[in-house]
């Protein structure tokens, strides 16, 4: 139950990681195109020595960048898997896993919020905890 709760408390964190995908790819692209313009100004001066040089940092440059796309659909299925399990919910056990889960909020804001008790609200996270368990 715990591991579940975990990924769950994770959710904003793996948002964050894919968006910083995002960018470090886009820095890859770019030295990429730097690259690139080199290696065509190197064949200009036919230097084969920086040119097997820059072709070994394009093949590095392009391994990173599918090891990135890689990751990030590895967290992009992970989030899909969060909400999948979150559909099982009934609203009140949502909205507790939804508050305090991912937006990492104290157990009085959901009692405040959705008028109940404090072992009422741990009674529904936990009967989400459990049903989310058999997705996650």
């Amino acid at each position: 139950m715990s591991s579940t709760l975990d990924r769950v408390r994770k959710y904003k964190e793996t948002l964050a990681d894919i968006h910083e995908i995002d960018l470090r790819v886009e820095e890859l692209e770019e030295e990429l195109e730097a690259i690139n313009r080199m290696n065509k100004e190197d064949k200009m001066e036919e230097n084969l020595k920086n040119i097997s040089k820059v072709e070994q940092q394009q093949e590095e440059l392009i391994g990173n960048k599918e090891k990135l796309y890689r990751e990030q659909a590895s967290k992009k299925r992970e989030l899909k898997r969060i909400e999948n399990a979150m559909t099982i919910l009934t609203e009140d056990e949502r909205k507790v896993i939804q508050i305090v889960y991912i937006q990492h909020r104290k157990y009085y804001v959901v009692q405040d919020k959705l008028h109940l008790s404090y072992p009422r609200v741990k009674q529904l996270e936990k009967q989400a905890a459990t049903k989310m368990e058999k997705y996650l």
